[in-house]
């Protein structure tokens, strides 16, 4: 049986070879050809079980990319979405899908993917209440630590809330406070012992490194969800950024 990863970018590289090492059988579908891993247009898939969507995103055109995959390739048990989208995104695509989709969001630093992705319970999410056991058993092969939301929704906020955006919060005080030191003449790093043995006791009272937020992570999945408040991120982040200049 095949694992087919569509989108062979930082999260399909990452995910084929943690399912290569696993010994699933898997091959790597990108635009760009270079990328592209155990994959011809002239070779028909053998045997497609389970169709893995690591595309970015904010594609307009995500859901009818996903959907035209889908129908493309006969046979598979189950789609999961592993990238970052627009909250009821998953949704859309169940309802145009007679296949099983499932969002199941990653977790990890760039620089450790795939060592992260081991480490990290992964969650996975559907809008369907009666899942294949054989399903579920299948993606603990590959994964191993698994654990259920009850709905996509769920899953979606909790990758970009709980997740991405947060940690944006957290640098944007960071900023705040780096500025108003600077202001002020105090030392950053030595105002910031005071939480130290806080932190410690109580885990709540995080020191970020005040740096300019960049990569394509924090800012760009402000623009998935509609929460004008969220907003506030950029413009800190901007205004740091001037403050620095």
């Amino acid at each position: 049986m095949t694992d087919i990863i569509l989108g062979m970018g930082e999260v399909g590289e990452t995910l084929f070879h943690l399912l290569e090492e696993k010994n699933f059988d898997s091959v790597g579908i990108d635009l760009d050809i270079s990328k592209c891993k155990n994959y011809s247009d002239s070779k028909q898939i053998e045997n497609p079980e389970y169709l893995h969507i690591c595309l970015p995103g904010e594609l307009p055109e995500f859901v009818d990319i996903t959907v035209n995959w889908i129908n493309k390739i006969d046979g598979i048990k189950a789609v999961l979405v592993h990238s970052t989208v627009k909250p009821g995104t998953t949704k859309i695509i169940q309802k145009k899908s007679q296949v099983l989709v499932l969002y199941s969001p990653v977790r990890g630093v760039h620089r450790r993917f795939l060592d992260d992705i081991k480490k990290y319970t992964k969650f996975v999410s559907s809008d369907e209440k009666n899942i294949d056991p054989k399903i579920k058993n299948d993606l603990v092969n590959r994964f191993e630590k698994i654990d259920w939301m009850s709905t996509t929704k769920t899953a979606e906020l909790a990758k970009i809330l709980v997740d991405t955006t947060y940690y944006g919060w957290l640098i944007n005080y960071a900023q705040i406070t780096k500025m108003i030191c600077e202001k002020e003449g105090v030392d950053f790093d030595e105002m910031w012992k005071f939480a130290d043995e806080i932190h410690q006791n109580l885990g709540n009272r995080p020191k970020m490194y005040p740096g300019i937020i960049g990569g394509h992570c924090v800012i760009p999945n402000l623009n998935l969800i509609d929460y004008e408040n969220l907003d506030m991120i950029k413009k800190i982040n901007e205004m740091y950024e001037q403050f620095k200049k």
